[in-house]
């Protein structure tokens, strides 16, 4: 590898570790944040505006990547980013605080989407399994470090240094792509999709405000069932716009059938990602008893085969087919969600690195595979659009996994107390000292264990979707 593809690696991975950490790192703040600026019925607008405005990037500034070129646009988003990040560092208030949050998650969406879009633009199949496998490697690192670092600044510092430590993480990327990224950025005459951006942009805020709503609200309420149906309609309006739309923001060929076979297996794999996330960590604390630092068991092995089916991939992904490389992925995903859900309270914490193991390679191979198929289908200048379909896809499977998983939880949770004649706060379980310890791990095990079971079951679905994809073609054959 070339020194200057070398920088531009650094440069690249540098903006993917500001967006894993920016993600995660404020949840351990966010107490120090709203008991000093007195926000707490304020807290999840910082979390969910982020999000929105993250998916809506990942769109958006793909296609116009498509338009007027990378670097330039690359390093723009960078200073979006960072500039949110110092308002958010000075916020004085809650409503200021959301507002800068909003202008970070721009900023970290549209990183997030011409991270992956240079990627491919820069290096070759071979190299690109590797690079996407090291990328997602960051990724994971920086969301398992977030939190532990949040604390040594909270402890040293102030919460407003969570965010300003972006800062010179920001300025080193955007002076190596300057140095780094040799391309030609040529403006193109062509305009982009106005109304199909404004009626998209809509639909995604009406669809995530309805993800958002479900946790408190009956499927069947205005907040959720509305925003839904509402979203709905705009989505099939927006279809007809890009029909006959001059430059749509999401070219044609996105509604093709394998395209869309491969948008919902990645939506799914992202619902199985959050949970491996999210539950993992919390079934060996919370059930098993473990302490926290115990608790990297089930992401450091899943980061390291992530990496390990990377390499294995930039080897055959030129000799079977994409349906075949694909199948085995999902295959191996789903054997080692099988193994989640063999898991007991008192099982060896070396069943649960052995089947996260398991499932990194599988998500290695699955994950790069899919954005290789949607990359290698469309045309070159239709690589950033690509790109930033595949995250938002991602994201949207990420958000509405959480909710319908943290909907599952709670449940199982509720039902459990209700059995033995209890009524207990779900929010409150794990400090509720007047509940015995067996039942709360009982009736967490529970609800983790349903978690399990249904991500095994959609990994399935996944394997088996592959089959309606083309047999006979390779990467590089299209």
């Amino acid at each position: 590898m070339s020194m200057n593809k070398k920088l531009i690696t650094i440069a690249l991975f540098a903006c993917t570790f500001m967006g894993a950490v920016e993600i995660t790192i404020v949840t351990t703040a966010i107490p120090s944040i709203v008991k000093d600026l007195s926000g707490f019925n304020l807290s999840s607008y910082v979390f969910s505006i982020y999000l929105l405005t993250y998916a809506i990037a990942t769109t958006v500034f793909g296609k116009l990547s498509d338009f007027y070129g990378r670097k330039r646009l690359l390093q723009f988003s960078i200073v979006i980013f960072l500039i949110g990040s110092l308002m958010c560092g000075l916020s004085g208030s809650m409503p200021f605080l959301i507002f800068s949050r909003a202008i970070q998650g721009l900023g970290s969406g549209a990183i997030t989407t011409l991270t992956m879009a240079t990627i491919g633009d820069v290096f070759a199949i071979e190299e690109r399994a590797k690079i996407q496998g090291y990328n997602s490697t960051v990724w994971s690192i920086a969301s398992l470090i977030a939190p532990v670092l949040g604390g040594a600044i909270l402890m040293k510092f102030s919460w407003h240094w969570v965010f300003l430590i972006n800062i010179p993480v920001g300025l080193l990327s955007i002076y190596f792509i300057e140095k780094s990224y040799h391309t030609v950025d040529s403006k193109s005459d062509e305009k982009l999709d106005v109304k199909g951006l404004a009626v998209l942009t809509i639909a995604i805020s009406c669809m995530i405000h309805a993800m958002s709503s479900l946790e408190k609200n009956s499927f069947f309420s205005f907040n959720v069932l509305g925003f839904l149906s509402i979203s709905l309609v705009l989505m099939a309006i927006f279809y007809k716009i890009e029909k006959s739309a001059e430059s749509p923001v999401l070219p044609y060929k996105l509604f093709s059938k394998e395209i869309l076979i491969i948008m919902i297996i990645c939506f799914l794999n992202a619902m199985i990602l959050i949970a491996m996330d999210v539950y993992n960590p919390s079934f060996m604390q919370s059930v098993q008893g473990y302490k926290p630092i115990i608790s990297a068991v089930p992401i450091v092995p899943m980061s390291v085969f992530w990496v390990l089916s990377s390499f294995a991939l930039s080897r055959i992904i030129s000799k079977y087919t994409t349906r075949t490389i694909l199948m085995m992925s999902l295959l191996i995903l789903d054997l080692g969600l099988f193994g989640l859900v063999m898991l007991r309270p008192q099982s060896s914490p070396l069943i649960m690195a052995l089947a996260s193991a398991v499932i990194g390679f599988g998500f290695g191979g699955s994950f790069n595979m899919l954005l290789f198929i949607v990359q290698e289908t469309l045309a070159k200048e239709d690589i950033g659009v690509a790109s930033g379909s595949v995250m938002f896809i991602r994201t949207l499977g990420e958000i509405l996994g959480i909710s319908a998983f943290g909907l599952i939880v709670n449940h199982s949770i509720s039902s459990y107390f209700q059995k033995i004649g209890l009524t207990v706060d779900t929010g409150s379980i794990l400090a509720n000292k007047a509940l015995q310890k067996s039942d709360v791990v009982q009736a967490l095990f529970g609800g983790y264990n349903i978690i399990y079971i249904t991500c095994f079951l959609v990994g399935g679905a996944c394997v088996l979707l592959t089959l309606l994809l083309p047999s006979k073609k390779k990467i590089g054959n299209y």
